[in-house]
This record gives C-alpha cells, sequence and structure tokens, in this order.
C-alpha cells in the first residue's frame, strides 16, 4: 500500500471510534432524559441537576469531535480545491458553531426541564 492509501485507512478506522462514541453518547442522552423524568415526576432537583451535568459534558466532548471534523475537511479542502470540499468545509464549520451555541444554552440553562435533545 502507499502512504497516502495507509493514512486513509489510519483516519477511517480512527473516525469509527468516533462513531461508536456518538452511539455511547446517544445512550447516554437518553439516560439524561431519563434522569428529567424521574427528577420531574419526583420533584427530585438532584436528578435535574445530575442531567444538567451530564447533557453539558456530552455537548463539549461533541464540540471536540466537530473541532476534529473541521480541522479533517479544512486539510481535504486545502488538497483538492474544488466547490464540493468548500460546501463541506462550510458544513463542517456551521455544524461546530451551532454545537457550540447548544454547550453555550447548555453551560447556561439552570432550569433543565428539557433535555438538551429538544433544543
Amino acid at each position: 500500500m502507499n502512504d497516502d492509501v495507509d493514512q486513509t485507512v489510519k483516519r477511517l478506522n480512527f473516525e469509527n471510534l468516533i462513531w461508536i462514541s456518538f452511539i455511547i453518547v446517544s445512550a447516554l442522552d437518553i439516560y439524561g432524559d431519563e434522569l428529567i423524568k424521574k427528577g420531574l415526576t419526583l420533584h427530585d432537583k438532584q436528578n435535574l441537576y445530575k442531567a444538567n451535568k451530564l447533557f453539558l459534558t456530552l455537548s463539549y466532548f461533541s464540540v471536540l469531535v466537530y473541532i476534529y471534523f473541521l480541522f479533517r475537511n479544512y486539510k481535504d479542502y486545502q488538497k483538492h480545491k474544488n466547490s464540493n470540499y468548500q460546501i463541506r468545509l462550510l458544513g463542517s464549520l456551521l455544524i461546530l458553531i451551532g454545537s457550540i451555541c447548544l454547550t453555550y444554552y447548555q453551560k447556561c440553562n439552570t432550569t433543565p426541564v428539557d433535555s438538551a435533545s429538544n433544543v
């Protein structure tokens, strides 16, 4: 195999780990929703606090992943210099900006009655 193919295979293997992490994040988001339901039905502020903390942690993780994809897409754009890669780079930037906005909301949210997935 040439070096370019080897690098692509390594990158894809790493990105598979990211997708597995997103599956875990989704499961934790469901758990956070359950904490909110339990907190609301039992009037337990501790569960609401734990859910908010969990959602904030998951939001930070998402921001880190989207930063990775932004840099990867920027490298691809620099390599290929065509409009398809420019559009992909712009999409990555917009997803990152949206994720930062959601993280900011989650950080400033002091009354978690909705999950982060409802935002």
